[in-house]
């Protein structure tokens, strides 16, 4: 089902990598969430701070706000109908947040986003782990809890270096961690001057399975490789796929730009150009060309393989170069990515 008009242009939208997609409506309070039953407008208790800070999983909702007392945690089991709060202290002034929810158990991990500058490191920070009806707890994770996600009830983050060069597992929801890095790519990485040609790890992506994915990206001559890393809930990882993108990328390390594609699949964007590629954990790769979308996509959300949104920014000067524009549109597509609209 395609979003309302007024959802897509709300004073903030987000795109979430997991399926969730959101908008502030008439009022900081009120916003207009994806849902498995379609596109709700629903009214918080608290306004939501910009970013990931809104996650759906079936009836239930998770959103992150703040107010004076500190970072609000709310949650709906009933899709709004009927609020639960706890309220945290949080000394990080920042006006952006994340959540994340484990589609088969509900249970969430909620953090402040941090600020990222170039050159900074995403370290050790705060989290707070629970579910809906019951106190959530401060976990410390190794990196940065904009960037995790869910397994069954294995709690997966990357972290490490300004590209995330590690990767972490827990499977006590945040009380031990397991570094996984070393079993994946055969080697640790220095904790300073680290190589380019290092692996990194992307943001993690929870499957409505219940499994999560994970992008292990190389820079390379041409552009950068990636191998799916596919996480069960019984502590296992499998390598699905190797893919190679061309790009041009200076700077260091860059992450793809994914979303979940279904149950059991992720989306991934082309760096140069228009092309969704779709990979199933059973080691299907289908490239689609996205007709309608004008450029390669800064970000994707798809709520299942048929529904799906794009924010795409387009950058141009003139002769000079001393006057440029830059503009991002939202588009939309309900055929699984093969043809988009402006919305």
């Amino acid at each position: 089902m395609p979003p309302p008009q007024a959802a897509l242009h709300g004073r903030f939208v987000g795109l979430g990598r997991s399926g969730q997609a959101w908008s502030t409506a008439t009022t900081d309070k009120q916003i207009t969430l994806r849902t498995s039953h379609g596109w709700k407008t629903v009214t918080l208790p608290v306004a939501p701070a910009d970013g990931d800070s809104v996650a759906v999983n079936g009836d239930t909702v998770v959103a992150v706000g703040f107010d004076s007392g500190g970072m609000v945690v709310q949650s709906s089991t009933d899709l709004g109908t009927t609020w639960s709060t706890q309220t945290v202290s949080s000394d990080d002034p920042s006006a952006a947040a994340t959540v994340a929810v484990s589609p088969t158990t509900g249970r969430f991990v909620a953090g402040v986003r941090h600020t990222v500058r170039i050159g900074a490191v995403d370290g050790p920070g705060p989290a707070y782990v629970g579910d809906h009806g019951s106190s959530i707890r401060q976990i410390t994770m190794p990196g940065d809890a904009r960037n995790a996600g869910w397994a069954g009830d294995a709690l997966v983050v990357p972290a490490g270096g300004a590209g995330n060069h590690s990767l972490f597992r827990s499977d006590d929801s945040g009380n031990t961690w397991a570094d996984l890095t070393k079993a994946i790519t055969g080697s640790v990485p220095p904790n300073h001057d680290i190589p380019l040609t290092l692996p990194y790890f992307g943001p993690v992506l929870t499957l409505g399975d219940g499994t999560a994915v994970v992008l292990e990206e190389t820079l390379t001559d041409t552009g950068l490789s990636a191998t799916v890393l596919h996480f069960t809930a019984d502590t296992t990882y499998t390598q699905v796929v190797s893919l190679s993108f061309r790009g041009n990328l200076d700077g260091g390390p860059v992450h793809l730009v994914s979303s979940t594609y279904g149950a059991d699949a992720i989306a991934i964007a082309s760096l140069d150009g228009p092309t969704i590629t779709v990979v199933g954990v059973d080691g299907s790769v289908t490239a689609i060309p996205a007709a309608g979308l004008p450029a390669a996509p800064d970000a994707i959300s798809f709520q299942d393989e048929t529904n799906g949104l794009a924010q795409v920014t387009v950058s141009g000067c003139t002769g000079d170069k001393t006057d440029c524009t830059s503009t991002s549109t939202m588009y939309v597509t309900t055929d699984g990515g093969h043809s988009w609209s402006a919305a």
